[in-house]
């Protein structure tokens, strides 16, 4: 019966205005699943007046997608359009060339960015937009990230994703739980596609860059067709691109645990040597190879700890990729293949 009231509560906040969204997904080779994922996106927001562009950036397939990809027909869906790149950039850099793309040319109340193969379920799609709304009011205009309560892949690859969300917590501090699955309200779109590092990853740049943001829980679906590229390798990558739009906070955190080992290296040494000349405790002869071990540690923990100095240094002082000024040398050009009369 809650739900059923908050459902209620929520059409009634929606039906309030219209709201027109871009809906942003990269795709590699997966236009059937996408075509599909285009109809029950219409068919999710069919009772809503909500209004559906539709943005696929082709991140170098070799496929070409149908003569009739996108046709239709949809209640919602005002357009759809194949942002094609000149080269295979990777799913974020596709994103970052989307967001860019339509920072500067689809005015929209909001943008959506999801995947194409149907494992962000559109319905959830739906639930981002009601929270969108609700939210409206707020001067802060947050970001709304679907957060994964229950993922569908394969055990060994929970197991890793658990060690990398370990991993990553240890080294930044802070948990994450959700992917690319968001909704951007308009007025967030030019600090993001100003922050250099949405070139190595969207939802790590949003969380590292302190853009207010929010979550909704969700479930993780399933492939609608076709197989997935992204082998574990693949995943390796994109787990140290997140991990590289907190190069300064790790770096720091890095420095200041090279600076412990450091006191703790100098106090083993100082320590050994006191017991070498004033006790009588027999130490078999070990003594110099233990102080020698010690002294190669310290060393490496001083080049480890100018290491990391130097790259924060460069890091901060280093011109850096711009987005919304270097995005356009990568689009070969766009092309609509549906779209309502104007």
């Amino acid at each position: 019966m809650g739900d059923e009231n908050s459902s209620c509560a929520t059409e009634q906040i929606i039906s309030s205005k219209t709201v027109h969204i871009v809906v942003l997904m990269p795709v590699l080779d997966d236009w059937v699943a996408a075509r599909e994922v285009l109809a029950r996106l219409d068919s999710a927001f069919a009772a809503q007046p909500v209004t559906l562009s539709i943005l696929l950036v082709d991140d170098g397939s070799t496929e070409v997608p149908p003569p009739d990809f996108g046709r239709g027909p949809y209640t919602r869906l005002q357009d759809v359009e194949v942002l094609t790149l000149k080269k295979n950039l990777g799913h974020q850099r596709a994103l970052a060339v989307g967001l860019c793309h339509i920072a500067e040319k689809a005015p929209c109340d909001a943008i959506m960015v999801m995947d194409s193969d149907g494992e962000d379920d559109p319905r959830d799609a739906l639930r981002l937009t009601e929270r969108l709304v609700e939210l409206d009011g707020q001067e802060l205009h947050p970001i709304i990230f679907a957060e994964r309560t229950r993922r569908s892949e394969s055990f060994v690859f929970r197991i890793g994703y658990l060690g990398y969300r370990l991993l990553h917590y240890l080294l930044t501090g802070r948990g994450i739980r959700f992917g690319n699955f968001s909704i951007i309200p308009r007025a967030r779109l030019g600090a993001i596609t100003t922050e250099p590092m949405l070139w190595n990853h969207y939802a790590a740049s949003v969380a590292g860059s302190r853009l207010p943001f929010t979550t909704i829980p969700t479930h993780r679906g399933a492939r609608l067709a076709g197989k997935s590229r992204l082998n574990y390798l693949n995943l390796v990558i994109h787990g140290l691109s997140a991990l590289s739009c907190y190069n300064e906070l790790i770096g720091v955190r890095l420095l200041l645990i090279s600076s412990f080992l450091f006191v703790v290296s100098l106090l083993g040494i100082v320590a050994t040597i006191a017991l070498r000349l004033t006790t009588n405790i027999p130490l078999l002869g070990w003594t110099s190879l233990f102080a020698g071990l010690l002294i190669i540690f310290l060393l490496q923990v001083i080049t480890l700890a100018c290491n990391f100095t130097m790259q924060i240094i460069s890091a901060r002082s280093a011109q850096p990729f711009l987005p919304m000024r270097d995005y356009i040398w990568y689009v070969a050009g766009v092309k609509r293949f549906f779209g309502r009369p104007q």
